[in-house]
C-alpha cells in the first residue's frame, strides 16, 4: 500500500495531468512513531542505574588488586591453613599489656579461628554432609567460594567475625523422685517471732479487748506482754491504768516499781509511785522513789518541785528550799513553787526571804482559793 502512494505522489508532482479516478487519491504521509526514541531512552536509563549499582555493591577485590606487604588478620591466616594446627600460645608470641581482668577475649579467639579451619577441611573433603543444627546456630554461612584459595581467605577476612560458641548452660538437679517440684515455704509460728513482736501483738490485743469490756482479760494479756519484754511502755502504762481503775492498788505499785527498776528516766511512774506512797503516808518511800530517778529530772519543774514538798514535809527543810529555787527558776509564773519557797524558809527562819517569796507568789495569780488564802495570811 506504502508503494502506490508513494507512486501516486510521485506523479503528482510531476503533474501529469492524466486524470485519476474519484476513488484513486494519494494518502497523506504517515506520522513518525516515536517509540524507538522511548525505548532507548529507558534502555540508557537501565544501564546508567546497572552502573551505579555495581559501584555501590561492595565486590570482593581480586587476588592482583590485594597488596601483599598488607597483613592479613588472624583468621583469615588459620583459615587457610592446610593442617589444623593446635592454638599458638599468645601469651608468649604477642606482648599484651598488664590486664585489669583475666584476658578471656584473648584466650577465645584462636579456638574459634581453630574450629573454623577444621570446619573449611571437613567441608573440602566431605562436602555432601550437611553441617548439624548446633553448627548452623552458632557459625555463619560461609561466603561463596572462589576458584583459589586465596579469593577464599579475603572473603573470610572480609566477613563479619563469627559469634563465640554460647556456654552451656548448668542443668540443674532433677527433682527428687516423688517428691512434687514446689517452692520451699516457711510457715512462721508464734514460737519463732521474737519477744517484742508477741508482746506487741499481746498489748494490741489488750486494746480490743478493753475497747469491748473486757477488762480482766486485757489485764491477763498485758501481763503476758510484760513478761516477754518488760521495756513495752505502752503495755505497762495500760496496766497501771487498769489496775487504778480496778482498785487495785498494791498490784499497780509493784507493776511501776518493777517498771523503774528498768527505766528510771519514766518521771511519770515515779511521780505516780510517789503520790501514792504519799497517800499511803510513806514519805521515806516517796522520797527514795523521787530520788531513784532525780538524775533525769533537771529539767522538770513538777518533779523538782514535788520532790521538795516530800521533803519539806519529812522536816529536811533546807534541801527542801534547794529544790523550790530550781523548780522557781524552771517555771517563775508558777505561784506555788514561791509559796511552797516562802514556807520552808520561814521554817529556817529567813523571814524576810520568805516574805519576798510569798509576794511573787500572790503576783502570779495563778493559785487556787485555799492556797491564796494562805498566802494572804502569811504576807499581814
Amino acid at each position: 500500500m506504502s508503494l502506490i502512494n508513494r507512486m501516486l505522489q510521485d506523479l503528482d508532482a510531476r503533474g501529469v495531468d492524466q486524470p485519476l479516478p474519484s476513488d484513486v487519491r494519494p494518502l497523506p504521509p504517515a506520522p513518525r512513531s516515536r517509540r524507538p526514541v522511548i525505548l532507548g531512552g529507558l534502555a540508557l536509563a537501565l544501564l546508567a542505574g546497572g552502573l551505579v549499582l555495581y559501584q555501590l555493591v561492595p565486590w570482593p577485590a581480586p587476588d592482583a588488586l590485594v597488596s601483599p606487604a598488607s597483613p592479613l588478620p588472624l583468621a583469615a591466616v588459620t583459615a587457610v591453613a592446610p593442617p589444623p594446627a593446635p592454638p599458638p600460645d599468645l601469651a608468649t608470641s604477642v606482648p599484651l599489656p598488664p590486664p585489669v581482668e583475666a584476658p578471656k577475649p584473648v584466650a577465645l579467639a584462636p579456638v574459634v579461628d581453630t574450629r573454623r579451619a577444621e570446619a573449611n577441611q571437613h567441608s573440602r573433603s566431605a562436602p555432601s554432609i550437611a553441617p548439624s543444627a548446633e553448627k548452623k546456630s552458632t557459625v555463619e554461612k560461609p561466603a561463596k567460594a572462589s576458584a583459589v584459595d586465596g579469593g577464599e581467605s579475603v572473603a573470610a577476612s572480609r566477613r563479619q567475625p563469627e559469634a563465640l560458641p554460647r556456654r552451656p548452660a548448668v542443668d540443674q538437679a532433677p527433682p527428687a523422685a516423688g517428691k512434687a517440684a514446689k517452692e520451699p515455704t516457711i510457715a512462721r509460728s508464734d514460737s519463732a517471732a521474737s519477744p517484742r513482736a508477741r508482746a506487741e501483738s499481746e498489748y494490741r490485743q489488750a486494746i480490743e479487748a478493753v475497747n469491748q469490756g473486757r477488762v480482766a482479760e486485757a489485764v491477763d494479756g498485758l501481763t503476758r506482754a510484760l513478761h516477754g519484754d518488760a521495756l513495752h511502755i505502752g503495755a505497762r502504762q495500760l496496766l497501771v491504768k487498769l489496775l487504778l481503775e480496778a482498785k487495785r492498788v498494791d498490784e499497780a505499785l509493784s507493776v511501776l516499781h518493777e517498771g523503774l527498776q528498768g527505766q528510771p528516766a519514766q518521771l511519770g511512774w515515779a511521780m505516780t509511785l510517789a503520790r501514792l506512797q504519799v497517800d499511803r503516808g510513806d514519805l521515806a518511800g516517796a522520797w527514795q522513789t523521787l530520788e531513784f530517778s532525780l538524775p533525769a529530772a533537771g529539767h522538770h519543774a513538777d518533779y523538782l518541785g514535788f520532790a521538795a514538798h516530800v521533803l519539806q514535809r519529812l522536816g529536811r527543810h533546807r534541801e527542801a528550799i534547794a529544790h523550790y529555787q530550781a523548780a522557781a527558776r524552771l517555771a517563775p509564773g508558777d505561784g506555788r513553787w514561791w509559796l511552797g519557797l516562802g514556807l520552808a524558809m520561814e521554817s529556817e527562819g529567813r523571814v524576810s526571804e520568805s516574805r519576798e517569796a510569798f509576794l511573787r507568789a500572790k503576783q502570779c495569780g495563778n493559785l487556787g482559793s485555799a492556797l491564796s488564802a494562805l498566802v494572804e495570811q502569811k504576807l499581814r
